[in-house]
């Protein structure tokens, strides 16, 4: 296909005019063929395919900020064709219903045609995908105030409108916005949807579309509005869509009011909870029998999120002429602020067995220590379980690394950072049998990480040829490595729920004990040398359990009858570590029983009070005494071992009551620790002695999986791996950050680790 040159359109002829009179004369003898594409099982990953080829799912993404969002111009089209030369054809572009459908109902594709061209200039063979905003129009949320989202704690906060302002800059701030809720949004943005679908598969433009990410909420991420400080929705959208849903589960007035427990309240004026409904005071768990108003308007406003991606996803799979690739922003877990009932992503399954949905992605997890050269990158998401549903998992890399200019002193260190940063980053997501994309701030001048030249917006985050050329061997790497079956390097296990976090507390800074569970846990068994897999517990039954020497429960303290006898019959046998925090099956959807506990752990426990913030005691036989406690203030429910078979390893400090300790039981050996802690102990010592595989012992971050091994280190010096094996490998490493990239049967280096020169590679 001849290409259009927008740059030169000039006159008050509309770009749209020009375009389709070029196009008709264009002769069509250089057109690719249209593309088809899907994600399907390819040696037991998911795998984007490509008119049936299959990619490694590496994408270069632009931002949606202004000076960076536009394909067409010079410094985006620029960085699109570095990654081009590195073999990368998967691109990704962000539009919103704002650059096509127009107050006076003028609806334009031109953007999306101009977007899509200014890619296939100079990649002619390239893949598009759209990150699709479905969000209202600014014009469209200015005509509706009735459809407003309305915050439970706080007015709105005017939105700046200062200079030139990116269409979501303001999203997480209690900003005017359309509530989720919105019918005559979602009725209005389904018609502009495949109207767009439908004019822009008579394009040649389309032709390249090999998919669509649906986008909506705080920053396209289905995070409700101004999640992260505040409240959602009480507006009245929200609440014909509660009542509603309230009416699908309950059908009569008499069960809802047994239910909820309410003589007074109906199906028809049943109201959304305000603060104090949401408020536990200081207790952890909800009490179904007095809070179930609360526990149903937050599983509702979820189902609500994830019917919603659904939909338009559906649209997209219904509307396009040819197979199509649907993905979208969710399944965030990990590295969630405290926040995931007012806005993270708890109906992940309702997501993962839709026929209408490819894949799911998310940025990489931000804290805790992750970002940091020697800190280890993750997934936000429960990867795992993303995998054994057959969906792709994307990371979205958007931390710029320090990639230095030729006249930095320390050029040659910053560039082996960089590439150790990059390297880390890659084989986390290429070792869960996962794919990535780039997604390219700098290209619009952002510098989010504080790391900023002078020249600050005249490169994109990776635009360096050492950096590009590592880039591009780790691609050919892990397209040869495409063609072996997948197999984990991990035999340690971490189950996680989302189903529970509605029914604990869920205000901000309410629950101290979740997130250590989620976060930290997880952080300390990446800092003991470990390797594991993170999975939610609807998907124990799916996983191959041999590989796993040791399987962690975080935050299951919802559990059916099923999931407890599966547990009890299946996972804690073959002499494996079972390790349990906090209050696993305290909770089955009607009440609270320790009892239950205790039978699921098979260590005797019982419920405590203190007088004061719990802190905990440990006195591990090798290492010195660990104190540590969750949070500053009191809290409820506590659990103290009192199984006299039972080895007391910790304490609540000032009593004599067993917080943490372990039992040797028939065919398995349980631990149980009351409370979490952000440091290491005792999750190191546990994972240390309970039989899993300990790749390095000095700080180390060890991915392992696909056949390889990756290295990071932020420090250089004598390190130390030890495969599967049990060879040792012993590596002298030049001052910096180093990321090595192993074989782990033979321990060779699949990537090279000559040192970085200034000209510019290895």
């Amino acid at each position: 296909m001849k290409r259009i040159d927008f740059k030169h359109v000039r006159g008050s002829v509309h770009p749209s005019v020009i375009l389709g009179a070029a196009l008709a004369l264009a002769s069509c003898a250089d057109t690719p063929p249209a593309i088809s594409s899907r994600v399907a099982e390819h040696n037991g990953r998911p795998t984007i395919f490509i008119n049936d080829h299959a990619e490694y799912p590496m994408v270069y993404a632009l931002t949606d900020v202004p000076g960076g969002r536009w394909s067409w111009e010079e410094l985006p089209q620029h960085n699109i064709k570095s990654f081009w030369h590195q073999g990368v054809r998967l691109f990704q572009i962000d539009l919103f219903l704002d650059h096509l459908w127009h107050e006076d109902g003028r609806f334009d594709i031109t953007p999306a045609r101009r977007q899509i061209q200014g890619i296939l200039e100079v990649c002619p063979e390239a893949a598009v995908f759209f990150r699709f905003h479905v969000t209202a129009p600014r014009w469209w949320m200015h005509r509706h105030p009735e459809e407003w989202v309305k915050y439970a704690d706080t007015d709105y906060v005017p939105e700046d409108t200062i200079a030139f302002p990116r269409i979501i800059e303001s999203d997480n701030f209690p900003v005017s916005r359309v509530s989720m809720a919105s019918l005559p949004w979602r009725e209005q943005a389904t018609e502009k949807l495949k109207e767009f679908l439908r004019e822009l598969s008579d394009t040649d433009e389309g032709r390249a579309l090999a998919g669509i990410q649906v986008a909506n909420g705080v920053y396209g991420e289905w995070h409700n509005w101004g999640f992260y400080w505040h409240e959602p929705d009480v507006s009245e959208p929200m609440s014909r869509v509660f009542r509603s849903w309230l009416r699908r589960k309950y059908a009569t007035d008499d069960a809802l009011r047994a239910a909820w427990g309410n003589a007074s309240v109906s199906l028809a004026t049943a109201a959304v909870p305000g603060m104090e409904q949401r408020s536990t005071g200081s207790r952890i768990f909800r009490d179904p029998k007095r809070e179930r108003q609360a526990i149903d308007y937050y599983t509702c406003a979820h189902e609500l999120v994830a019917d919603n991606i659904l939909h338009f996803a559906r649209v997209v799979k219904e509307s396009w002429p040819r197979p199509i690739i649907t993905g979208t922003f969710y399944g965030y877990y990990f590295s969630a602020f405290g926040r995931q009932a007012s806005g993270g992503h708890l109906e992940l399954h309702r997501l993962l067995r839709s026929e209408h949905l490819d894949y799911l992605s998310g940025p990489q997890a931000y804290g805790p220590e992750a970002i940091k050269l020697g800190e280890p990158y993750r997934s936000r998401s429960l990867i795992t379980s993303v995998r054994l549903n057959g969906k792709l998992w994307l990371d979205e890399m958007d931390v710029e690394p320090q990639t230095p200019i030729l006249r930095d002193t320390k050029h040659d260190l910053r560039l082996q950072n960089s590439i150790a940063d990059v390297r880390r980053n890659v084989f986390f997501s290429f070792t869960k049998g996962m794919g990535l994309w780039f997604y390219d701030f700098g290209v619009s001048g952002v510098d989010l990480d504080g790391f900023q030249y002078n020249w600050r917006g005249s490169k994109g985050n990776w635009d360096h040829p050492g950096l590009l050329a590592d880039i591009a061997r780790a691609k050919r790497l892990m397209e040869e490595r495409m063609g072996q079956a997948y197999r984990t390097g991990a035999d340690v296990l971490f189950v996680f729920d989302t189903e529970s976090f509605y029914h604990t507390a869920s205000l901000r800074g309410s629950d101290p004990v979740s997130n250590v569970l989620i976060d930290h846990n997880t952080l300390n068994a990446f800092k003991s040398g470990v390797v594991f897999d993170p999975i939610h517990i609807k998907d124990l039954e799916l996983i191959d359990l041999s590989p796993y020497r040791v399987v962690v429960f975080g935050n299951t303290y919802l559990l059916n009858d099923r999931q407890r006898e599966y547990i009890r019959s299946r996972v804690a046998t073959d002499g494996r570590t079972i390790v349990w925090f906090y209050a696993p099956g305290y909770l089955d959807g009607s009440g609270r029983d320790v009892d239950q506990v205790s039978a699921l752990t098979g260590i005797q426990l019982s419920e405590v009070t203190l007088p004061a913030a719990p802190e905990i005691l440990l006195a591990l036989p090798d290492g010195p005494a660990v104190r540590y406690r969750v949070g500053t203030e009191r809290f409820s429910p506590l659990f103290a071992v009192v199984d006299l078979d039972a080895t007391v390893v910790g304490s609540y400090a000032g009593t004599r009551l067993a917080a943490v300790a372990r039992k040797v039981l028939k065919d398995h050996i349980a631990w149980y620790v009351s409370l979490p802690n952000t440091g290491i102990e005792p999750m190191r010592h546990i994972l240390r002695t309970s039989g899993a595989h300990v790749y390095a012992n000095d700080g180390e971050i060890v991915y392992a999986g696909s056949g390889v091994i990756s290295v990071h280190t932020g420090t250089g010096g004598r390190h130390a791996v030890t495969l599967r094996s049990g060879r040792r490998l012993d590596f002298e490493l030049p001052e910096g950050a180093s990321t090595l990239v192993i074989d782990a049967e033979t321990g060779t280096h699949l990537l090279p680790q000559d040192p970085v020169r200034r000209g510019g590679g290895h």
